[in-house]
Parts: structure tokens; C-alpha cells; sequence
């Protein structure tokens, strides 16, 4: 065998192992997705009525979403070990605290295991004023096929889901409260 030929071979190698590893990712990436999502449960998108729930909030009040109709509501999952939910929360604080008077409810719902103990140390450390409800066993993100955190649904004041966004976003920026202000000058 000549250099030529070895130095061919050699590049065919890098190749195939390269297109294997990206094979091998690829594979790896569908299972972790497809696992990572609740068995059954049916991910409520845009056009998609809220389901109704009922949840404890921080403070012990019970909250039913259904009490909201009439209003345009953010239901927002998040988590205080999830970094790109850590960096959100304070512009949704900002829009829950700007908000108020308007036909407009933030619903802040935590999926923190560790339930009132986790939020309330976090809230007081960051000083965050908006109110928390509780979903420490997810049954409500289940509900809503929400398992990647943040996510936030933006819900007319007939109970349907407008707007979802998965990820963090500046919800206290103009393109922000642009939406929202879309959603309440729908009557």
C-alpha cells in the first residue's frame, strides 16, 4: 500500500467515525426527548381550551384557573433550579408589579419538589413579590404535557391557550407587553 492510499484510507476512517458520531447523537437526543415527555399526556398548545386545575399558593389559598375566565391570564411554569427560569422570573415579577388593576393574572406555578419550603427561601432571597402557586408532584405541568421548564402560556379571557412559549423570555420588554396588551384589548 502506497501513501497515497493510506493517507485515503485514514480520511475515509475520519469520516465514517465522524458520520457515526453524529448517527450516535442523533439517536441519543430522540431518546431523551421522547422519554423525557409524560406517557400519554396531551401537550396543550395554541388554539387548545386551559384545562382547569386547582392549586395551593405559597400563601395557602386555594386557586382554581377556571375563577380567572373574564380575564387574560400568564401561566407560567418554572422552577428555582432551572437556570434559564431563574434568570426569567424576575420580568415576569416586573410585569406581575406593573400589572395590577388590569384584567390581567400572572399564575406562577412551581414545580420545586422541595414545594414552599424551596419557593419561599428563593422568593425571599431574591425578593420577588409575585405570587406562587405549588406543583410539587407536576401534576398540573403533567396536565398541560409540560415537562421542559420554563413555559409559559398566554390564555384569553374565554379560557384558550393564544400564545406558548417554551423557554426564558423578557416579558417585562415592549415585545412582551406587546402580546399581552394584544390579548386585553380582545374582548
Amino acid at each position: 500500500m502506497n501513501d497515497q492510499q493510506t493517507k485515503l484510507g485514514a480520511s475515509a476512517k475520519k469520516w465514517i467515525i465522524l458520520v457515526l458520531a453524529v448517527i450516535a447523537v442523533g439517536l441519543f437526543s430522540l431518546f431523551v426527548l421522547v422519554k423525557g415527555s409524560p406517557r400519554g399526556a396531551k401537550i396543550i398548545g395554541e388554539g387548545d381550551v386551559a384545562p382547569d386545575f386547582r392549586l395551593t399558593s405559597l400563601d395557602g389559598r386555594q386557586v382554581n384557573l377556571f375563577d380567572y375566565r373574564g380575564k387574560v391570564v400568564m401561566l407560567h411554569f418554572w422552577a428555582t433550579w432551572c437556570p434559564p427560569c431563574v434568570e426569567e422570573i424576575p420580568t415576569i415579577d416586573r410585569l406581575f408589579r406593573g400589572s395590577s388593576g388590569k384584567d390581567f393574572e400572572i399564575l406562577a406555578v412551581s414545580v420545586d419538589e422541595g414545594g414552599a419550603d424551596a419557593v419561599g427561601a428563593f422568593l425571599s432571597r431574591t425578593r420577588l413579590t409575585l405570587p406562587v402557586l405549588l406543583d410539587p408532584r407536576h401534576d398540573v405541568s403533567s396536565l398541560y404535557g409540560t415537562f421542559k421548564f420554563p413555559e409559559t402560556y398566554l390564555i384569553d379571557r374565554q379560557g384558550v391557550v393564544r400564545y406558548k412559549v417554551i423557554g426564558p423570555r423578557d416579558w417585562s420588554s415592549p415585545d412582551g407587553a406587546d402580546v399581552i396588551t394584544g390579548l386585553l384589548a380582545q374582548k
